[in-house]
Parts: structure tokens; C-alpha cells; sequence
């Protein structure tokens, strides 16, 4: 199906319900003149307020060679800024009891807070100091890489975390952004130094093309100029949105193999080409990702792999829709005598679902329980903040979250099979197992 362009509306104003969407209160959008678009969305029913601030700045960007550049930007942020220390930042935000988080995702850099709504006017101060002057002080570098080299030492022990690196090197060619693990690896952290995340801040840290989003007990006017005043001078990158290319078909079944020592358990992953978030396929394949094993229970998938052969701990199907086409993934933890088995069920429950499509009853009961998720996502003033951030983000404009359970609800049974016979193409795909080792032949 092809979802409609978001218009937006003029500078200032609130976004009202689309027609036959639910109702939320409405949101204020304002876009500075430094770049930075600021949302702001009123609820009074917590005396609290939620910030998120969404840069274009994830792992996506990491200079080659040195991958885990953002996610160690994103860790040093608070521990360091201005004149202020490590220490000075740390107590002022646990005196006022704000809880601060930070951290690098495939395609951003995301800053979230929670915080009394007294507190607000302070705390966006703090927060353009961090995100504008970070010092990324020496000593503080090199705790975080020890931090950094720990995580990927654990990470690297870890079989589900091994498939998903596995499967994006083998599905993504060589220098896609989408290709290396999030957190870098052990060469790659012990290369990077302090002139590396300052022109890292320099090149993809900055108001253009970034979004900061509050939720909760504010006006919305008031909260606007409050971010115009004390964000209205950052200036820098990044100039444009990249654009980030889709990765080739595979073109064949490619298997892939991560021996771990003294591991008891087997993981198993099955992955196809995405989309991207701005693919008018996307609440298709919603629905039939639904279908297929979302969350396991009452999917295909977990029926055939887990309930009737009894073979899986687990076992779901998911896609990763951002700035380019992530990939499709269907994923299952077994033992290892019964890896062979569970990628048959894999294969067979996936050709099945291509040639025979969906039931109406299964269309019924997914678009219901998709389109009844999407406003609780909405309740509490966090996940507002960063649904809200994010709708902006990635171009679907801030009223997506209310016209998407109408775009879910309107999704024809033949445009669910059509979405899935284009994405889950078997005989076109990577599949990987990590884990006991297993002879590769066996799995063909």
C-alpha cells in the first residue's frame, strides 16, 4: 500500500487528529532556525516531563576503522562539558533526581531525561552543554574503552549476539554503514583516541536535521521558547540527511558458521533484505510480520517450531526499518541436536506462508491487536517523547503514531501476501548459526 505524504503544517502550529484517528492532545512542532525541530506535547496527568533529544550521529557513521566511535561519543557526553566535570554534571542531575540515559543506536545518537516539571528550565541548559561542548576528557576516554572492550569481550561469548553480527556482515557488502556491530571491535575501540570523537562531534553532532522532543507537565508554548532560547545559537553538523543504499540481493542461500566453545544452546538466524522506514510497505509488513512470529506465541512460526515440535526456547520474526533498508530476521534459540530440524520447520514454515498467504481471521485478529498497541504507546510521557522524536526523525511527521492504526486497519489480505512475497525471499537469503560446532554442509 502507498501511505500518504506527511504536509506539514505551518511554523508553530498544533497538529490535529487525522480524520478517523485516535485522539491524542495536540502536539506543537516548531523547526528553528538553526535546523533543530522541537516537539512538544502536553500532558498533565504526571507532574513530570519527559525529554528526547535525536541526533543523526548512530553507528552508522562510525569513521572506517574505527567502529564504536558513537556509542563511545554517546557514553563520554555527561562526563565532561563546558567547565563542568564528570562529577559536577553527575550531581547535579541526581540533586534534582533526573534520570539521564544516552546511548548510540544503528542510525542515532539519542539523549533521553525525566525530570520534575519545576526543573525544566535548568535541565535544557545542562543538556545544550552537553550535546554542544563535550570536552571527552582523557582519563574518561580510557575508562570507557576498558568499559567498551569488556562489553565486546562478554558480547563476543554471547550466541545470540554473535548471529546478529554474523548475519549483518554476511547480508551487508563491505563499508555499509549497516555492516559493522554497533559497539565496534576490540582493534577497532583500541584505535580510536580523543581526536576522533571531537571530529566525530564536529561532522554528525549538531542542531541540523536534529529533533528534541518533551512530553509531559508543560505548556507547549512555553516549552518551545524555552528550547528556542537556550538552543538557538548551536550551530553545526551535519548539513544534509544521508542517504544510505540498500544492500544487494544475495542472489543465493549463503551459511554462515560461529563456533563459540562450552556453549549448550545453538542460535539460529534466517535473514532477507528489508525496507526502509519510508517504504509505503511498511504497515503490510507489519502485519504480516505479525502473522509470521512477532512474538513468537500464536505466530506460525512459534506454532511450528516451538509449540508442535517442541524444538525452540525461543523463536520470533522481526525487521529493522531506519534510514536505510535493515534487514528481516527470523531468529531461534535451540539445543544443538536440533539445529537441522528447526531450520527445515524455518524454511518450510516461511515457503508455506508465501504460497498460501494468510487466513482473514489471522488478518483480523493481527490488524486489531497492531492498531489497539500503537496509542498505548502514547500513555506515559517517555515513550510519547520518543515515539514523537522518532515519527520526526525518520519523515513520517509527528501525526503518524495517530494515522497509523488507520493505515494498519486498512491493509488488504493481498497486500500482506504480496509485502511478504517480496520480502521473504527464500533461496535469496543469509542464514547463520552460532553456537556447538556444526559441519556447514549439514544445514544446506
Amino acid at each position: 500500500m502507498r501511505v500518504a505524504p506527511m504536509r506539514t503544517p505551518p511554523k508553530g502550529a498544533a497538529r490535529q487528529p487525522a480524520r478517523g484517528a485516535w485522539a491524542s492532545p495536540p502536539v506543537r512542532r516548531v523547526a528553528l532556525d538553526n535546523g533543530l525541530i522541537v516537539i512538544a506535547r502536553q500532558n498533565r496527568a504526571a507532574k513530570s516531563i519527559a525529554i528526547r533529544l535525536v541526533l543523526e550521529a548512530g553507528s552508522a557513521f562510525d569513521p572506517p576503522g574505527k567502529e564504536g566511535t558513537a556509542a563511545l561519543a554517546a557514553d563520554l557526553l555527561d562526563r565532561g562539558a563546558g567547565s563542568l566535570t564528570a562529577e559536577e554534571i553527575a550531581d547535579y542531575f541526581d540533586y534534582l533526581g533526573v534520570a539521564y540515559e544516552c546511548g548510540a543506536r544503528r542510525d542515532t545518537l539519542e539523549v533521553g531525561l525525566r525530570l520534575l516539571s519545576p526543573h525544566l528550565p535548568g535541565v535544557l541548559e545542562r543538556l545544550r552543554i552537553l550535546v554542544a561542548e563535550p570536552t571527552f576528557p582523557e582519563e574518561e576516554l580510557r575508562r570507557q574503552k576498558g568499559q567498551a572492550l569488556t562489553s565486546i569481550a562478554e558480547r563476543d561469548q554471547d550466541t545470540a549476539a554473535v548471529a546478529e553480527i554474523a548475519l549483518a556482515e554476511a547480508l551487508f557488502p563491505a563499508g555499509h554503514p549497516y555492516r559493522s556491530p554497533r559497539l565496534g571491535t576490540r582493534g577497532s575501540i583500541e584505535r580510536i583516541e580523543c581526536g576522533d570523537l571531537v571530529a566525530f562531534h564536529r561532522d554528525r553532532i549538531g542542531p541540523r536535521g536534529a529533533v528534541i522532543s518533551l512530553a509531559g507537565d508543560l505548556d507547549p508554548a512555553r516549552g518551545i521558547e524555552l528550547v528556542a532560547r537556550l538552543f538557538g545559537s548551536w550551530a553545526g553538523a551535519p548539513a544534509a540527511r544521508v542517504s544510505i543504499a540498500a544492500p544487494p540481493a544475495p542472489g543465493r542461500e549463503i551459511i554462515v558458521v560461529r563456533p563459540i566453545e562450552g556453549k549448550t544452546q545453538a542460535d539460529i538466524g534466517l535473514a532477507f533484505p528489508g525496507l526502509r522506514r519510508l517504504s509505503p510497505d511498511l504497515p503490510a509488513a507489519l502485519v504480516f510480520n505479525n502473522i509470521l512470529g512477532e512474538f513468537a506465541l500464536g505466530g506460525r512460526l512459534g506454532k511450528a517450531i516451538r509449540d508442535r515440535a517442541g524444538l525452540a526456547y525461543y523463536v520470533y520474526s522481526r525487521f529493522t526499518a531506519g534510514m536505510g533498508a535493515g534487514p528481516f530476521a527470523v531468529r531461534a534459540g535451540v539445543a544443538p541436536d536440533g539445529v537441522r530440524k528447526a531450520i527445515d520447520l524455518m524454511r518450510k514454515t516461511i515457503g508455506q506462508f508465501r504460497r498460501r498467504g494468510v487466513t482473514s481471521a489471522e488478518m483480523a485478529d493481527s490488524k486489531s491487536a497492531l492498531a489497539a498497541s500503537i496509542p498505548r504507546r502514547m500513555e506515559t510521557n517517555p515513550e510519547s517523547a520518543s515515539v514523537l522524536a522518532d515519527a520526526e526523525f525518520y519523515g513520517q511527521g509527528i501525526d503518524y503514531p495517530e494515522k497509523l492504526p488507520g493505515l494498519i486497519r486498512e491493509v488488504a489480505r493481498a497486500q500482506a501476501e504480496e509485502a511478504a512475497a517480496r520480502y521473504l525471499t527464500l533461496g535469496s537469503h543469509v542464514l547463520v548459526v552460532a553456537g556447538p560446532a556444526i559441519d556447514k554442509e549439514t544445514l544446506r
